[in-house]
Formats: structure tokens, sequence, C-alpha cells
């Protein structure tokens, strides 16, 4: 079973008892403070993805930095994974925690990538075009500029993109050109 697998199989059963217990909420809300400490703290990585200590001596060092910050929930949940040697999941099955939520409260994230920031109208009416394609209730835009890019933008919603970008055009052209 993949990596992937594993932490979404992880992630839905902690979901569920969160959805059970009334803490969904508040357990998204600690999980995303939880993967940006992750993943901007290179200590923290290395503390829990170590082989070379054993779990027990992982969670000490956990407990007196997470334990006061978390609930009870979250850090029995970390311990869980720790003992069962699958702490290396714990960057992906905090992201499938958030993908499960995002779906629970129908929002979806997209990036669009453009060649000069967004006016408001603009993003607004690419927010609203996304929330009818995907009947999501919000939508949680990201914008990167990308001088590159000449005009146009990209869309990526997920693993789906769509690229409406005059370089991607001029690359289609290319390509037909190319193979007539």
């Amino acid at each position: 079973m993949s990596p992937r697998t594993v932490a979404q199989r992880y992630a839905k059963a902690l979901f569920d008892l969160a959805l059970r217990q009334g803490q969904v909420d508040q357990l998204y809300a600690e999980l995303d403070q939880l993967l940006r400490l992750y993943q901007e703290s290179r200590l923290f990585r290395t503390i829990v993805e170590s082989p070379i200590h054993r779990s027990q001596q992982k969670i000490g060092w956990l407990r007196s930095v997470l334990e006061p910050a978390i609930s009870p929930l979250l850090w029995t949940f970390i311990q869980l994974l720790i003992r069962r040697g699958r702490e290396a999941l714990l960057n992906e099955t905090c992201e499938a925690f958030i993908e499960l939520y995002d779906a629970y409260q129908r929002r979806l994230r997209a990036v669009v990538r453009t060649a000069h920031s967004l006016s408001d109208t603009a993003r607004a009416l690419l927010s609203e075009r996304l929330r009818a394609v995907f009947s999501a209730e919000t939508v949680l835009l990201s914008e990167e500029v990308d001088p590159r890019l000449i005009g146009g933008f990209i869309v990526e919603v997920g693993t789906r993109a769509a690229d409406l970008s005059v370089r991607g055009r001029l690359g289609d052209i290319q390509k037909k050109l190319l193979q007539a």
C-alpha cells in the first residue's frame, strides 16, 4: 500500500472521530498549524522522522512542545502514529485531513498563475466561475505572478490545470505547425 493511501486512511479515521466528538473545526485549525510547523521547522521534521531514535524518545521530546498546545485528541493521534512507526506520514496525514475538511465545508482550493496581478474584479469573476463549475460554497484562491506567461492565466485545482495563457497558446500553435 502506498504511503499516500495509508496517510489518507489515518486522516479519514481521525476526521470521523473528530466529527463524532464535534471537534472538526478545532482539529482542522490545529492540523493546519502543525503542517506549517512541519514544513517550516527542519528541527521538528528531524525529530519526527529520525529512524535512529525510538518512539518513546520522540514522544518524550514532543510532549513538552506539543501536548500543551494541542487538543488531547490530536496528541493521542500523534502518539499513535509514532508508536506504530508511521511518523513519517505526519505531513501527508495533515494534508489529507485538510482535503477532507475542505470537502466537508465544500471549499475549493485553486492556484492561479498570471503574468500580472489580478484586479479585484477579475479575481471575483474567476472565483465565481470556479464556484459555479465545481459547485463549491467557497473558493480559496492563491495567486502567483509569472511574467513568462506573457498574458492570460493558468488555473490549477487539485490535479487539474487549465492553461489559458498566451505562452500556452503559442506553444499549442508551435506544436500544430511542427506536426503539419
